[in-house]
């Protein structure tokens, strides 16, 4: 296996999980915030795959995020250039999108990853860019912005189930 076989394994097994963990679940449970500064499911699974959609059409393949060219943030009521990072407490309560919206945008932009991935050589992951960020090049942003940000919200996501009594799913 090379590097962006791993890659798109990795990142399959990523969305597997996402899809897994919040399918059952009702709007209600993910909507669910234990504490006031808490996040939300829906919160975390759109602020993950927003990301997803910013490094991999932008950062990456040089486009624009889905979620300007297709008019989600537009669906969602949100300026094109919001993607949770800094949101207020009262900006994650107020986000309440579908259930269907938030799926369905995640569904399409996990539908285009593999696409793009699939355009990359090992050659590319060495290249950087940013210029302004010479360490970063696309094999470290893949891996950092990708994969460690989304596992990392998806083991949130995997934590407010069980504190509302829903079964961690393999």
């Amino acid at each position: 296996m090379n590097a962006i076989q791993f890659i798109r394994s990795a990142v399959e097994d990523l969305h597997k999980g996402f899809r897994v963990e919040v399918e059952p679940l009702t709007l209600e449970q993910m909507l669910y915030k234990p504490l006031d500064k808490a996040n939300t499911i829906a919160f975390l699974l759109w602020h993950s795959t927003r990301s997803e959609d910013v490094y991999i059409h932008q950062r990456i393949g040089g486009g624009l995020p889905l979620w300007e060219t297709e008019g989600w943030h537009q669906r969602f009521g949100l300026d094109a250039s919001q993607g949770g990072t800094g949101f207020t407490d009262e900006q994650v309560e107020n986000f309440t999108p579908s259930k269907e919206d938030l799926l369905a945008y995640c569904e399409r932009v996990w539908e285009i990853i593999p696409i793009t991935l699939s355009r990359l050589t090992d050659e590319d992951l060495d290249k950087t860019p940013n210029p302004e960020r010479p360490n970063m090049n696309t094999g470290r942003m893949i891996a950092n912005f990708i994969l460690g940000h989304s596992f990392w919200h998806l083991g949130e996501i995997r934590f407010l189930k069980g504190l509302q009594g829903q079964p961690f799913r393999a």
